[in-house]
């Protein structure tokens, strides 16, 4: 028994591999928020629910609100056809990058948990 969270790769396992299976917990959203259903249904969940967790879980507004931000865009940037979404083709490899600088924690695209 294997049990992840934000692995979504491993869904496409069930396609390939013998005694291999999905399944998930119900949930149902109403006003940006989740509900947990409490009844494990079979099949992948139909998207991640990371940042209504995260609310649930005490996060401050600031990084909820960030998160959404950052979610949107990637959302926008990164589609891709659905045919290539589910394939086991290892990701392209890009050209070496240079370290990025370090900004000041006011520029810096990740916020701080713990002040």
């Amino acid at each position: 028994t294997l049990f992840a969270t934000h692995y979504h790769e491993l869904t496409a396992l069930s396609e390939s591999r013998a005694g291999v299976g999905n399944a998930n917990v119900a949930v149902r959203e109403h006003n940006d928020k989740i509900i947990f259903l409490r009844k494990i249904v079979e099949g992948s969940a139909d998207r991640s629910y990371g940042i209504q967790v995260a609310r649930l879980a005490g996060l401050p507004p600031e990084i909820i609100k960030r998160s959404k931000s950052i979610l949107a865009h990637l959302e926008k940037t990164s589609a891709r056809p659905e045919e290539e979404k589910n394939t086991n083709r290892p990701a392209k490899k890009s050209a070496k990058k240079k370290a990025p600088k370090k900004l000041p924690e006011s520029q810096a695209p990740q916020l701080n948990l713990f002040n």
